[in-house]
């Protein structure tokens, strides 16, 4: 596949900025080099340092929303990136330029079908935060509750279109002409890029998210999601309760004198835990902007426990939209909230999030047990029952490289060890062998790491291994109580009675046969049509250069006695050579385009 002529300019970009800006080594390694044209010596030798970092994140800011998320991707990846970049990307998450405000009274009139000053009492011009996508802003209510409301870009969704569209392009293209598109599923990647970016752009889903998260992380007294305000939420708009807290990196020292932050970092990678491996559902954006720390003396939104506490109604309201049903089942899970919380940490931004099968749930639990005890040799079975092995891939290498990664870690001590990194290097050793890994890994990686950074900012001293081998435990000790439950053992004897009630006529049916000489085996062998096509054009074209080769021989043996026959062999013998190379090609041609 060629690259349409309207996306060379913007392939020339893309290239550039994995090619210039001092990162000629990443764009060597994902395989960009071998597109891009020459660099000059000066543009080859470029190194990666802060000036360079800055500029690369502002070259994004300029190429538009679709490559700010692009940044925001690559700035949860410091195996692929130096640390400078890092921290220039993590400023995206924050800072990007503000929507007119004309443009937000737009939006907002349009889509809540009311004026800003009859819809709000008051409502906030400057904004608190910018994104790619939308822009945040203070306001409150008529009924005077604080809230915060998201509006998004206008004409992002065409300009995104447009972006979209050349990422696909440029995925096929890298997919037939790279090393790298080999290696990596790039058309799985843009496939999920456009459903995230679907679910991003209508708020309505992140609105659901955070009901479903609220709901599922009732039962953590020190986790606070704050509430969605339906009425006031739209596709395009989204109004929540407003948390007013500290960001994770903004905490002052006395702060943590007067607070002990380690049960906030044990009770978030708990129910982290229980998102991925019960749940199947987890927020895949932790970064330390969508978690804040809620102190005490701060006026903030309540968690369900703390509303089933205050609520003195004695006939509770009914719940008639999805979100007011899915509100009333937190507060009716959450348990009694415990006297000594004083400090909560708030989660907000569920517009990134990821589900995982039930079968992958399952193979993630043995990976994070397996890294937490060090066994090389399980994940790396873990990982090829997971992933898909393209036919160069090598087991035996991949399990050598797995195992010895997974050695050098076993010497470091517990609290030198990151789940979300170790993960990220294993993906990287995935791709470089051949192995295909499922997006939901990567997002999975993606979501440790930033977990990681996050429970590091509360106590320095925390590792979430401990944690992972208890909840691991744990979770088996649930299953195998479920297991040896009443109602799965009637299950499994009401099976046991049917098999052995039904073996008897069986076996007399099978023996039977056998005595008849009736009894037949089929094999069914799903490539077998293909290997004799496959056969059958070898055998044609072998018997065709037979006699091609023979229609030559005697042509060439005419020539001394009847130079004008061995002359019209001659030409005969190329016309069908030629129609020989003609139609096999135009037949390879067709069936590459059928694949």
């Amino acid at each position: 596949m060629i690259l349409a002529p309207r996306h060379l300019p913007r392939l020339a970009a893309t290239i550039g900025l994995f090619t210039r800006y001092g990162l000629a080594d990443f764009a060597h390694q994902q395989g960009l080099r071998g597109i891009a044209p020459d660099l000059s010596d000066e543009e080859s030798e470029d190194q990666p340092s802060p000036e360079r970092a800055t500029a690369f994140r502002e070259r994004l800011v300029e190429l538009g929303p679709a490559y700010v998320k692009l940044g925001q991707v690559l700035s949860t990846r410091p195996d692929l990136l130096p640390e400078s970049y890092i921290r220039e990307l993590e400023l995206l998450q924050d800072d990007v330029g503000q929507i007119p405000f004309d443009d937000v009274v737009q939006t907002i009139e349009s889509e809540l079908g009311g004026r800003l000053s009859k819809l709000f009492d008051a409502f906030d011009e400057e904004p608190i935060a910018t994104a790619s996508l939308g822009q945040v802003h203070a306001a409150s209510l008529r009924d005077c509750r604080s809230v915060v409301v998201k509006v998004q870009r206008p004409r992002i969704r065409a300009q995104l279109a447009d972006d979209l569209e050349f990422f696909q392009e440029l995925a096929t293209f890298l997919t037939n002409h790279t090393d790298a598109g080999t290696r990596i599923d790039l058309l799985g990647i843009i496939h999920q890029l456009e459903r995230a970016l679907a679910d991003e752009l209508d708020y309505r889903v992140e609105a659901r998210n955070a009901a479903a998260f609220r709901r599922s992380l009732a039962e953590f007294p020190r986790i606070l999601v704050p509430k969605v305000i339906e009425a006031y939420s739209t596709e395009k708009v989204l109004t929540i309760e407003r948390v007013r807290g500290v960001k994770i990196d903004a905490i002052s020292p006395l702060t943590r004198i007067e607070h002990d932050f380690a049960p906030l970092a044990e009770e978030l990678t708990r129910a982290y835990l229980k998102q991925i491996t019960v749940d199947g559902h987890f927020h895949a954006d932790p970064h330390p902007g969508n978690v804040f720390v809620v102190l005490p003396q701060a006026e903030n939104p309540m968690t369900p426990a703390e509303v089933k506490a205050t609520d003195r109604r004695h006939t509770p309201r009914v719940a008639v939209t999805p979100l007011s049903r899915m509100e009333v089942q937190a507060q009716q899970s959450a348990p009694a909230p415990p006297e000594d919380v004083a400090v909560k940490l708030a989660l907000i931004d569920f517009g990134m999030t990821a589900r995982l099968s039930t079968e992958l749930r399952e193979q993630i639990v043995r990976l994070l047990m397996d890294l937490a005890d060090n066994r090389g040799d399980n994940v790396a079975a873990t990982l090829i029952e997971v992933g898909d092995a393209i036919p160069t891939f090598d087991r035996l290498s991949f399990t050598r490289e797995i195992a010895s990664l997974m050695a050098r870690n076993y010497d470091l001590a517990i609290g030198e060890v990151q789940t979300g990194t170790v993960l990220y290097e294993l993906i990287n050793i995935a791709y470089t062998h051949g192995l295909r890994l499922p997006a939901e890994t990567t997002l999975l990686a993606k979501a440790l790491w930033n977990l990681e950074a996050v429970t590091r900012s509360l106590d320095d001293t925390y590792s979430p291994i401990h944690t992972i081998r208890e909840y691991g435990m744990q979770l088996a000790a649930e299953k195998a109580r479920r297991e040896l439950s009443p109602r799965k053992l009637y299950q499994l004897a009401t099976e046991s009675g049917d098999l052995i009630a039904n073996l008897p006529h069986r076996l007399d049916l099978i023996t039977a046969k056998l005595a008849n000489n009736e009894f037949e085996t089929s094999i069914d062998v799903p490539q077998i049509n293909v290997l004799v096509h496959g056969l059958k054009k070898v055998a044609n074209r072998v018997f065709s250069g037979l006699v091609l080769a023979g229609l030559l021989v005697a042509s060439a043996m005419l020539m001394p006695y009847r130079r004008a026959l061995g002359t019209v062999g001659f030409v005969l013998a190329g016309a069908i050579g030629l129609y020989m190379v003609i139609s096999i090609m135009w037949g390879d041609r067709k069936e590459n385009r059928r694949e």
